[in-house]
């Protein structure tokens, strides 16, 4: 998949639908491009990595890879702070309780 909001990461194989249920990279684009201002800001070096693991997840034995509830918690912590200077929630879509810490060996965490 190309995508060039998530170039860069430590992956190249994507797979859709994703947990949200885009099943296409024009729907991926459209909602992940909401959050282009916060990536740019660098409110978190965490946000990006997420996001990307919600939208354009790794591709694991033909399965997505669930996102990691720990790096959702710490782009939480970092950014939603910003969001909620400009009236913004932290996206229900996104609530980091709903993911698990099992994928988490998978991800490098930033230190």
């Amino acid at each position: 998949m190309k995508f060039p909001f998530c170039s860069g990461l430590p992956y190249n194989e994507t797979i859709l639908p994703n947990r949200l249920g885009h099943e296409t990279q024009a729907e991926v684009g459209l909602e992940i491009h909401q959050f282009t201002p916060l990536v740019k800001v660098q409110c978190s070096p965490h946000l990006k990595p997420f996001l990307c693991s919600i939208y354009t997840p790794k591709c694991v034995s033909a399965k997505p890879q669930l996102p990691c509830r720990t790096l959702c918690e710490q782009a939480r912590s970092e950014c939603a702070p910003l969001m909620n200077t400009y009236n913004f929630q932290w996206p229900n879509s996104l609530r980091c309780e709903s993911f698990t810490t099992e994928s988490c060996k998978e991800v490098s965490l930033l230190h």
